[in-house]
C-alpha cells in the first residue's frame, strides 16, 4: 500500500471519529432564537425556608416563595418562554453527629410551572434542579452547614389556553438523605428570583 493512500485512509478515519464524538454534544442542547423580551417580574424573599426530615433515606421540600402568577401576553394557543433565574445562599446538612461518613445529602431546588416540571429545563421529571449531590463541608475534622451560593436558571415554554393567560410558578428548596445517614436539612436564606417572559 502506498503512503499517500494510507494517509487518505487515516485522515478519513479521523474525520469519522471526530463526527462520532461531536454528535452527542450537538444533540444535548436546545437553541431558541428570535425571541423578544416582553416583561420581567422580580421576587424577593428575606425569610429563610427550611426543608428537613429525620429518617434514613428520607426526602423533604418546602416553598421558598409563595407561588407567583406570570402572564404570557399572547393569543390563545400561542406560546411564551419563561426564563426563571434564582439567586440564593443555601446550606445543606444532616444530623450525623460524630458518625458522619465522607458523603452528605443531596440538595435541590424544585421548579414547577403550572404544576409540572418546566420544559426545556434543565430539570428532571419532578422539576428537581440538583445543586449538590452527596456533598458535605468539613472544618477542623467536623461537618458543618455552610451557606453556599447556588444560583439556578431554567427555561419553561408555556402555551396559552386563552389570550393573556397567567401561569403559576412555584419554587421549593429540598434535600434527600441519599447516603443514608438518618435525615437531611436544606435552608435557603435570603433569595431573589427573576422571571423574564419572551415571545417569538
Amino acid at each position: 500500500m502506498k503512503f499517500p493512500h494510507l494517509f487518505e485512509i487515516i485522515a478519513g478515519l479521523a474525520l469519522v471519529a471526530l463526527s462520532l464524538f461531536a454528535t452527542p454534544a450537538a444533540t444535548t442542547q436546545t437553541i431558541i432564537g428570535n425571541e423578544t423580551l416582553v416583561t420581567t417580574t422580580f421576587v424577593v424573599n428575606k425569610k429563610p425556608a427550611t426543608a428537613q426530615c429525620g429518617t434514613a433515606g428520607c426526602r423533604a421540600k418546602t416553598s421558598m416563595f409563595a407561588p407567583i402568577r406570570v402572564t404570557c401576553p399572547a393569543a390563545t394557543g400561542q406560546t411564551c418562554t419563561f426564563h426563571i433565574s434564582l439567586d440564593t445562599k443555601t446550606s445543606i446538612g444532616f444530623p450525623c453527629g460524630a458518625g458522619c461518613e465522607e458523603q452528605g445529602p443531596t440538595g435541590f431546588y424544585q421548579f414547577l410551572v403550572d404544576g409540572i416540571a418546566p420544559t426545556i429545563g434543565p430539570t428532571d421529571k419532578n422539576g428537581d434542579y440538583i445543586i449538590g449531590k452527596n456533598v458535605i463541608t468539613w472544618s477542623n475534622g467536623s461537618p458543618f452547614e455552610a451557606r453556599q451560593s447556588y444560583p439556578a436558571s431554567v427555561l419553561a415554554t408555556v402555551t396559552n389556553a386563552s389570550a393573556n393567560s397567567s401561569h403559576r410558578i412555584a419554587v421549593s428548596v429540598g434535600c434527600a438523605d441519599t447516603v443514608p445517614e438518618g435525615g437531611c436539612e436544606a435552608t435557603a436564606h435570603w433569595s431573589t428570583m427573576t422571571v423574564d417572559v419572551f415571545e417569538p
